[in-house]
């Protein structure tokens, strides 16, 4: 069939998200040493163009929302001539390492506004396979 698979998406979603944090300067691993987790309460992708095997993609990530309880954040994926093949957008809460939801510090949502309210977008590029 040649088209990558519709899960693929969501895990191109989680790439971008883990790399806008870490170019907020927080990593994902530093936030759950420290006991801070941000689970998925909710994921909306609405599929555009079907992406093939082996194409190169850009994943645009932006956080649209964000709070001491949690956060939100949008995407688009791009092919390498930068047509949108996707877009989606999931919302978060803040939990403790047992998974209940907490309030997150604001050593840590300082610093997410910061880089949110620059609009920072870094971009992720991903194989189709998610790698």
């Amino acid at each position: 069939m040649g088209i990558v698979y519709h899960a693929n998406y969501i895990v191109w979603f989680e790439i971008g998200r883990t790399e806008w944090c870490r170019a907020a300067g927080l990593p994902y691993r530093a936030m759950e040493d420290a006991g801070l987790l941000i689970l998925v309460t909710s994921v909306n992708v609405k599929y555009r163009r079907s992406a093939r095997y082996d194409d190169a993609i850009l994943v645009r990530t932006t956080m649209t929302e964000l709070s001491p309880r949690g956060c939100a954040f949008g995407y688009e994926i791009l092919d390498s001539e930068s047509r949108l093949l996707a877009e989606g957008a999931t919302r978060h809460v803040f939990a403790d390492s047992s998974g209940r939801p907490r309030r997150a510090p604001e050593e840590v949502v300082a610093p997410l506004a910061g880089v949110r309210a620059a609009g920072v977008n870094p971009g992720a590029e991903a194989g189709p396979d998610g790698s």
